[in-house]
């Protein structure tokens, strides 16, 4: 089976992932990736209904932290060990007080890059303590999913079981990296730009369609371009690989 078809048909997730991210000589580090967090924290958010609200604050953070790693550093400090903390919790109600408190007296930091600015107001993630009970299995997967963004190096996605992961956004995301698409400079209209951010910034992605119409008129072609953007079946997120190529978003 060649790599590309491998990739292209294979169901489990920790495989896709060990041949996106290959165990390199002993004591080497890779540093982790804008497009290997957004995998994280889409993973996360397919989990939005099952998080306890002070995860779900955790994940609006290291969504900002995923964008801007290096001048967001200092955020990082301050909300990566609450959520280290968590992975190695239980989950009780008791564990995510804690953690809940931590994060506000994180949020009354009025240094430079404290994250109080950056806290959505509270009823945006008022939802029950535990919404549901959780297997340890599973609350270390989702914990871990909340924390593995903030990692510097590429993370062990292992902590995570295969229910938490998704083939599908691995595809979103990293498409095929055995296949090279090109991408035309000149397919960066105004009328792509603005979608494509609009689309971004609001997680909203219902406009996809309107984006391959918009590549067509600049000049595109590729069918994979145009035939990911027009998939009535894909659920689009940030990092959606399309989108990424007309932002130049690394």
């Amino acid at each position: 089976m060649t790599e590309e078809k491998f990739w292209r048909t294979e169901n489990d997730p920790h495989a896709l992932l060990s041949a996106l991210f290959p165990t390199r000589s002993e004591g080497s580090v890779v540093l982790q990736t804008r497009k290997c967090r957004h995998y994280l924290l889409a993973c996360a958010r397919r989990q939005w209904n099952r998080l306890p609200g002070v995860c779900r604050e955790i994940v609006a953070l290291a969504e900002v932290f995923a964008e801007y790693p290096r001048s967001e550093a200092r955020l990082r400090a301050l909300v990566a060990p609450i959520a280290e903390q968590l992975v190695h919790s239980a989950g009780d109600p008791g564990d995510l007080e804690e953690a809940a408190r931590a994060l506000r007296s994180a949020g009354e930091e009025d240094t430079p890059g404290g994250v109080r600015s950056r806290l959505a107001p509270e009823d945006q993630f008022d939802v029950p303590v535990v919404p549901e009970p959780f297997s340890e299995t599973e609350w270390r997967g989702l914990a871990s999913l909340v924390y593995l963004p903030f990692v510097l190096n590429t993370p062990p996605f292992k902590w995570v079981p295969r229910e938490l992961h998704a083939t599908d956004l691995l595809r979103e995301i990293y498409y095929n990296p055995y296949v090279f698409i090109p991408f035309d400079s000149d397919w960066r209209t105004s009328d792509t730009l603005e979608l494509a951010r609009a689309a971004y910034n609001s997680r909203n992605f219902g406009g996809m369609p309107f984006l391959a119409d918009a590549l067509q008129e600049a000049g595109c072609t590729n069918s994979a371009i145009l035939d990911h953007c027009r998939d009535t079946n894909a659920r689009h997120v940030r990092g959606c690989w399309v989108v990424d190529r007309i932002l130049n978003h690394g």
